[in-house]
């Protein structure tokens, strides 16, 4: 398994500990090399894993994906590449990337897309393209709710947001919803949880945007936050959000963050428009507000604060979609693109 990173503080490094935990679990052998040298001492390192694998299975087309294009060249090896999101489909329109991408993905013995939204935009370059979709998963084990979700009635009453704190994640947006839906919930408060290290002038920006707003006393921006610590979190809060919207070719592929807050029961609102719309069933486990609309959002929030039997079904229906996301569910359906694979002749 090829992919960018083990840090689980990240989307991307959650997914792939959880996935090769999973497979593990189901019995499968896997080796996970993380993308840490450079290109061409990463493509030896891999190629030499492949000549004694059933299976090579790379993270998104830049570069891992490449890498694992040239390991598997003349090896019994089959190339599986999980399309994510942004590096998967941003390489299809780089003048320097655009025909190589085409290549590897019509090369690869299975391409996975982790939404339905991420599979179309890579249909939009390539439209013969066959994937299969597959969301991931989580380890239901590790973010389990200690407190029902009736019981979360305490003042003040939290909402939680939850990824690196960068522009594409919406916060700014959410932060101006927060403001509109105080007037009617005065005791509200937001908490977000995430790095400051990826756009550290976008962190800046949203803290100076709560002084301004008037509510800097009123959200909490936290870092370097343990999973103990975050599990504490989901189970003060009443609801999760996070308003991601699309720049350029940069949008949220998923987010597994909808997944853990579901597993503690809490409704969810984030944004249509990218693969977020398979994170959560709208009307049903939370709600999908339109990228950038504040009123709406502040709307969504204020609805799920004070109709508290929609939230509590809300949060009910998102624990039982969350199990569905387990990952000895996602391993498993993994496990059958494999052995599709390979016994399918190249």
């Amino acid at each position: 398994m090829l992919v960018p990173e083990l840090d689980t503080t990240g989307g991307g490094g959650r997914f792939a500990v959880n996935l090769s935990e999973g497979l593990r679990r189901a019995g499968h052998e896997v080796e996970v090399l993380s993308y840490k040298e450079g290109f061409w001492r990463f493509v030896k390192k891999a190629r030499a894993s492949a000549k004694h694998a059933d299976i090579v299975h790379a993270f998104d087309i830049n570069p891992l994906g490449i890498a694992g294009y040239l390991a598997t060249r003349f090896t019994k090896a089959k190339l599986i590449i999980t399309a994510q999101g942004t590096y998967a489909v941003a390489p299809l329109y780089s003048r320097k990337m655009t025909s190589l991408s085409k290549v590897i993905y019509r090369a690869a013995d299975a391409v996975v897309a982790i939404s339905r939204y991420t599979a179309s935009e890579i249909r939009k370059k390539v439209p013969s393209l066959q994937m299969t979709i597959i969301d991931p998963g989580i380890d239901m084990s590790k973010f389990v709710a200690t407190n029902a979700p009736a019981e979360r009635t305490s003042s003040p009453l939290l909402m939680i947001g939850v990824g690196s704190v960068k522009a594409r994640k919406g916060y700014d947006v959410t932060l101006r919803a927060f403001v509109l839906a105080k007037k009617d919930i005065p005791n509200l408060r937001y908490a977000i949880v995430g790095t400051h290290t990826d756009e550290p002038g976008y962190a800046h920006m949203l803290i100076e945007l709560a002084r301004e707003l008037g509510v800097e006393k009123d959200v909490d921006f936290l870092t370097k936050v343990s999973d103990a610590e975050l599990n504490a979190l989901y189970d003060r809060a009443s609801l999760f959000i996070l308003t991601s919207v699309n720049e350029s070719f940069h949008f949220e592929g998923f987010g597994m963050v909808f997944l853990e807050a579901a597993a503690h029961g809490l409704p969810t609102i984030g944004t249509s428009g990218n693969g977020i719309a398979d994170a959560i069933e709208d009307g049903k486990t939370g709600i999908l507000v339109p990228q950038r609309d504040v009123e709406a959002t502040a709307k969504a929030i204020v609805m799920l604060f004070t109709d508290q039997n929609l939230a509590m079904q809300m949060g009910a229906r998102g624990h039982t979609f969350a199990a569905d996301h387990d990952q000895k569910h996602i391993a498993r359906r993994y496990g059958e693109v494999y052995q599709g694979a390979v016994s399918h002749e190249r």
